[in-house]
């Protein structure tokens, strides 16, 4: 069985899975676009690697920044993992935040051809694509993350073929490929925005700026990792010549907030038969589940 944790960021998920893959010894797969590039530690928020050591804990931390990655990629890369789980019969864990990367990995998910040859939207800015997008869909501006680029072409070029957002996940629409139970951890708007601020504030204490000028010595700004909530706004500071101070923090914890709520958008009509609980809910019916299924089998 995968039992798949879901939830807006800062909501508890990992934390969860972590406990669960010590206790019952379970394998882990990190549905997340960007906790799988190295020395991303700080903005990510991934887990730490005392954290996870000796786990098998799949898709973080991986990969240079300069690495190729798509939900794409990730799909054709973990499918294999579960299937290989699921046919030594063992139970796992798949966690994160980015539920496309979800959908891709546990439906029937089919990929519009992205190719990007001579696409006029390369030539374009950021906030230009937002701008049209808003323009041509309001819906699909709505829906996805307007701060990854790629996401904004993506959209835009879909459009451009008579397709929007909701034309491609109908198509993708149906049943989960694996044995999969979903479980979302639910927490309050409010005390969600606050463990979103709270976790901003730690990341910058702990060095967030320092991280993001060491990449810098390695690569170029223009890789798409450093272009999710956090990088992004810090980079545009660095490259406007703006003092990284309390108003870039302010940028940050906006664009996870507006992140968070498409995140609980997101989550109330794609997946169905989630079982909702607070964190503590969710943890102590799983390890219910499992405790029956007897610990000797995860030994």
């Amino acid at each position: 069985m995968i039992y798949c944790i879901l939830g807006q960021t800062a909501s508890g998920k990992t934390s969860i899975a972590i406990s669960l893959a010590k206790k019952y010894h379970l394998p882990v797969i990190s549905a997340d676009a960007f906790q799988c590039f190295k020395m991303m530690q700080i903005g990510t928020d991934k887990p730490k690697a005392e954290e996870i050591e000796g786990l098998d804990f799949y898709f973080t931390d991986e990969y240079e920044p300069d690495h190729e990655m798509s939900v794409y990629l990730f799909q054709q890369e973990c499918r294999p993992l579960l299937e290989r789980y699921l046919q030594e019969g063992k139970d796992i864990l798949v966690v994160g935040g980015n539920f496309l990367y979800v959908k891709a990995l546990l439906f029937n998910y089919v990929f519009e051809d992205e190719s990007q040859e001579e696409n006029p939207y390369l030539a374009m800015s950021l906030e230009e694509m937002q701008k049209l997008l808003k323009e041509k869909s309001e819906s699909t501006y709505a829906a996805i993350d307007i701060q990854n680029p790629r996401r904004v072409i993506r959209a835009l070029t879909l459009l451009d073929h008579g397709k929007e957002r909701a034309d491609i996940l109908k198509e993708n629409d149906g049943k989960p490929l694996y044995p999969v139970e979903f479980l979302k951890v639910k927490i309050d708007k409010e005390l969600g925005n606050k463990k979103i601020d709270d976790r901003i504030d730690k990341m910058f204490e702990e060095g967030f700026v320092s991280e993001v000028e060491s990449l810098l010595k390695k690569y170029p700004s223009t890789l798409r990792p450093f272009h999710c909530i956090g990088y992004d706004e810090i980079l545009r500071a660095m490259e406007e010549g703006r003092e990284i101070d309390d108003s870039v923090k302010e940028e940050i914890k906006i664009h996870t907030h507006q992140y968070a709520k498409k995140q609980r958008t997101f989550l109330k009509h794609q997946f169905e038969g989630v079982k909702e609980g607070t964190k503590e809910e969710i943890l102590s019916y799983l390890e219910e589940k499992l405790n029956k299924k007897g610990e000797k089998e995860y030994a």
